[in-house]
């Protein structure tokens, strides 16, 4: 049976396995057939048109950092090899195929019982996140238990944390009723929280940066498009650096500063193709509440891509390309070159987006942090991660001694992981206890910590107002 499931996984993919997910739960809702069969048809040609950007952008990308590394002459023997090529090697082992029947028993159990409020099983597809962590601890122990063990704590943590976001995210984006549940984005939930709030006791959040007052303050400049051009000129400048006096640089340098903006403005529309997917599905749920008796409120899990294309989201994601690239160069101990996560920076970015309510700037500095922290884990579980991926018939690329998913590299699943890797009876049970005691205490104290989270994100708005007032 997992055999089969796994293989329609590797025949169909993602831009195939979520529409028809989302095909499933529209009818489940009580869809009309044709608005369900256009929901599943709008997601796919959405995630057909993210691929085939970031796949275009990236071979642009690629050329310019590569030379620069080489100029440079940067010795980091570990190779990212993005999200795509990670999806792949975790529905190849057998500890995916395994999880994935898990998952779907699991994530359906939790929430039928109410457990969690989240409908994960929606954005199935992301499992993969979870069995990239399980296949390291199967390579590192041989114990299978061991393994689904871990993804399964995993699981709950990413379901509680979802919930915890779900009211930011969803008002943010403009998504009522979902919140997006990719484990490798929603696993940075509580470092995510702690750095927003700290940069505004530090008083960052005085420093309006922000899509609207940009464009305001700068016209034509501030359009995200333009935006998207000077930072491709920039990071083709840098990636030239020790060729602009020839003329190859600089049309290689205009090249990409012209395929940058077109990201910018090409994203957007793609987006809002992919977002509405969603609607009719929305629409149905918010339908099947009222008509429940017990006013039950849950949320659909839903993909990433439907914050990708927001225009703080994209411009942060374009400005952190250069500076993780310099992090990667110039932090001790790091071995990886994350060549391949450059174009999904923008993904990784939406919680903090979303608690700043679209701050640029503390949200570039709060993932500049984060990433810190992910390249250590990248660096550490790079000589595993090789052994998996070898075992499912991964060819290195040249010159690269290891090779890393960026996916394998949240900082707190790899807290799970370790506890679990330890096969220390005391780190798993505290990883357990611990879980159980943030989810009772969260179920207790919700209101609080929307409000929290709520007072957090339009603080800014009263110290803008006092500033204004004084002057």
């Amino acid at each position: 049976m997992w055999q089969t499931l796994k293989s329609v996984l590797d025949a169909f993919g993602s831009t195939i396995f979520v529409p028809v997910m989302l095909f499933i739960v529209a009818l489940c809702l009580k869809t009309p057939v044709k608005k369900a069969f256009m929901s599943g048809l709008l997601a796919g040609v959405g995630l057909v048109g993210f691929n085939m950007i970031t796949g275009s952008y990236g071979a642009i990308l690629a050329p310019v950092v590569n030379k620069l590394v080489q100029e440079a002459n940067i010795n980091l023997p570990a190779m990212d090899l993005g999200w795509q090529s990670t999806a792949t090697i975790a529905y190849s082992t057998d500890i995916g195929m395994i999880f994935i029947g898990v998952a779907i028993l699991l994530q359906f159990l939790l929430f039928l019982c109410k457990w969690t409020n989240v409908f994960m099983p929606s954005d199935l597809w992301n499992n993969y996140s979870f069995i990239v962590w399980g296949s390291l601890i199967y390579v590192a122990t041989g114990n299978t238990w061991l393994a689904i063990g871990c993804m399964v704590l995993q699981n709950l943590y990413i379901l509680l944390f979802a919930e915890v976001i779900q009211k930011r995210w969803a008002s943010y984006y403009g998504y009522p009723g979902t919140v997006m549940t990719a484990p490798h984005h929603i696993g940075h939930v509580p470092f995510c929280i702690l750095l927003d709030w700290l940069l505004n006791k530090l008083g960052a959040d005085r420093i309006n940066l922000r899509p609207e007052p940009i464009q305001k303050k700068l016209g034509f400049l501030g359009e995200p498009m333009t935006i998207g051009l000077i930072v491709g000129a920039i990071i083709g400048i840098c990636g030239n650096m020790y060729h602009l006096t020839e003329l190859a640089a600089w049309g290689q340098t205009c090249q990409f500063a012209v395929a940058t903006a077109a990201v910018m403005a090409i994203f957007p529309k793609i987006a809002a193709i992919f977002a509405s997917a969603f609607t009719a599905i929305t629409d149905a749920s918010k339908k099947a509440v009222k008509g429940s008796t017990k006013q039950r409120e849950w949320y659909l899990a839903v993909n990433d891509a439907l914050g990708y294309g927001e225009t703080a989201t994209l411009t942060t994601g374009l400005l952190l390309i250069p500076i993780t690239l310099v992090l990667s160069f110039i932090l001790p101990g790091n071995i990886v070159l994350p060549v391949m996560s450059f174009t999904a920076l923008a993904y990784r970015v939406e919680i903090n987006i979303c608690l700043s309510d679209g701050n640029i700037f503390k949200s570039v500095i709060a993932y500049s942090i984060i990433f810190c922290g992910s390249l250590y884990i990248a660096s550490a579980n790079a000589e595993f991660y090789t052994q998996v991926a070898k075992s499912v018939g991964i060819d290195l690329p040249e010159g690269a001694l290891l090779v890393i998913g960026m996916i394998a590299a949240n900082i707190f699943m790899h807290l799970i992981y370790r506890a679990f890797l330890s096969q220390n009876p005391i780190w798993i049970g505290i990883s357990v206890v611990v879980y159980f005691a943030l989810y009772f205490w969260y179920r207790k104290n919700k209101p609080v910590m929307d409000e929290f989270l709520e007072k957090n994100v339009y603080a800014y708005k009263e110290k803008l107002a006092a500033k204004g007032a004084a002057v």
